[in-house]
């Protein structure tokens, strides 16, 4: 019979109770199931470890036995507690990625109502463009990414999270159109004459003739958000962001969406396929669709959640 833990914890009861009924009390177990646990385990020691059979001394190897087992018991005691812990999200490590705008504003009160419940889960958070943010979790750097879908991947599982509209974002300085009030092409064309069109990822991908045409003259291309909203705030001319990068309480920024319903971007959680993820980031992918019908109430229909299955734990 190999020795077990039960048996160890056994030995460790007596010993430090110097006495069978004691231990047997402790432990919830008969004396008769005690004693039985002590014989097999010198049995499988091949020695004494009491002298005597009261069990109220050790032998030289019994002293040395208690020290080793208690070091094992506590040790693993030390390793269950972490792993209760740990799939009650009350420890843990949790790594992702996303696009800036969900980082600037999903990802704050997601963070703040998490950590305020459980404080030791240790969270890396990075933001960087689709593209980046994708390759990131292809290559296992974090365990789950949040960002833009262009097209489905080998090797990489997308669940959509919302879908926000694309349009023209302008100074508030400049008034016409009216904010949140979609523009068609040809008011697009009169209201891009004469402006300069701050070029950016999303620009890039816009097929639309009149942001094409205004595109060929342009000199600027600003790859980092907060510098090309400050550019428009500064009045250096008008940029194509995503709804959610607009927020109505910035009253320094008109957003005027698109009419075509089909310039909207997908926004999910990219993970590897076959990869399951800890209870402490499921319980943060929770949070964040908690947050995300939040912000759908106070957007409206420039700003949609999109349903999906529960992951099972």
């Amino acid at each position: 019979m190999a020795i077990t833990l039960a048996m160890l914890k056994t030995f460790v009861s007596v010993a430090e109770n110097g006495s069978l009924m004691e231990a047997a009390k402790q432990l919830g177990r008969t004396p008769s199931a005690v004693s039985m646990a002590l014989k097999q385990l010198e049995i499988e020691f091949d020695t004494q470890l009491f002298s005597g059979e009261r069990k109220g001394s050790l032998t030289p190897t019994g002293i040395f036995a208690l020290e080793q087992a208690r070091n094992l018991t506590d040790q693993c005691d030390e390793v269950f507690s972490a792993i209760k812990a740990y799939a009650k999200n009350e420890i843990g490590y949790i790594s992702l990625t996303c696009v800036p705008s969900v980082a600037e504003h999903i990802l704050p009160q997601v963070i703040k109502a998490f950590h305020a419940q459980w404080p030791k889960v240790e969270i890396e958070i990075r933001d960087a463009d689709s593209r980046s943010v994708i390759n990131a979790v292809h290559s296992g750097r974090v365990q789950f990414g949040i960002a833009s879908l262009a097209k489905n991947l080998p090797g990489i599982e997308f669940t959509p999270l919302f879908e926000d509209s694309l349009g023209l974002v302008s100074s508030a300085v400049d008034s016409r159109p009216a904010p949140n009030k979609s523009i068609n092409s040809p008011k697009m064309r009169s209201f891009l004459k004469n402006k300069k069109l701050l070029l950016n990822s999303i620009t890039q991908t816009i097929t639309l003739p009149e942001i094409l045409e205004n595109q060929e003259n342009s000199r600027i291309t600003v790859h980092n958000v907060t510098s090309v909203l400050a550019l428009v705030k500064a009045g250096a001319g008008l940029t194509v962001l995503p709804r959610l990068l607009v927020p109505d309480t910035d009253t320094s920024l008109n957003f005027i969406p698109f009419t075509d319903k089909k310039l909207r971007r997908t926004v999910g959680l990219f993970q590897r396929n076959g990869t399951l993820l800890s209870p402490a980031a499921l319980s943060l992918i929770e949070k964040i669709h908690t947050r995300i019908a939040e912000i759908e109430l106070n957007m409206g229909g420039n700003f949609t959640k999109l349903e999906q299955p529960t992951q099972e734990r």
